[in-house]
C-alpha cells in the first residue's frame, strides 16, 4: 500500500530485519477502541512464536534510493562526497547533510560533476 503517510525507510528496515510492518488507517482503531488489542496481539508475542502467527506482510517494498532534501524516489542523483548523501538536483554552495562546500563545475571539464544512475 504507498499512502503518503507510510514511511518507505521504515518499510526498508522491516523488510530487511523481517520484522512486522502494520498500517492501520488513521483513526480506524482509536474509534473502535482497539488499538491496544491490535497492538498487544501483534508485538507483544516474542519473536519465536511470530513465526507461527498469520502476520501482516509487506509485498512491494520500494527500494529506489530517496532525495534526502526531497524525500522523493529518484533514480539519477547527484551525491557528496564526503558523506555520500543523496540529492535530486545539486546543491547550490554546500551539502545539506554534511555543510561540506560544493565544488565548482569548471569549464574544462575535469573537475565536473557527474549523475550517476542508481540501481
Amino acid at each position: 500500500k504507498n499512502d503518503e503517510k507510510t514511511s518507505p525507510f521504515l518499510q526498508q528496515m522491516v523488510d530487511q530485519t523481517k520484522g512486522t510492518y502494520l498500517s492501520v488507517p488513521s483513526g480506524a482503531a482509536q474509534v473502535g477502541g482497539a488499538l491496544s488489542e491490535v497492538l498487544m496481539s501483534v508485538f507483544l508475542p516474542p519473536p519465536s512464536i511470530r513465526s507461527e502467527m498469520n502476520l501482516p506482510k509487506l509485498h512491494n517494498v520500494d527500494f529506489r534510493a530517496r532525495c534526502f532534501e526531497t524525500g522523493e524516489s529518484i533514480d539519477v542523483a547527484h551525491i557528496c562526497n564526503q558523506c555520500l548523501s543523496i540529492f535530486k538536483e545539486r546543491p547550490k554552495e554546500v551539502c545539506l547533510t554534511c555543510g561540506a562546500k560544493v565544488r565548482k563545475i569548471s569549464k574544462s571539464g575535469s573537475n565536473a560533476t557527474k549523475k550517476m544512475k542508481l540501481k
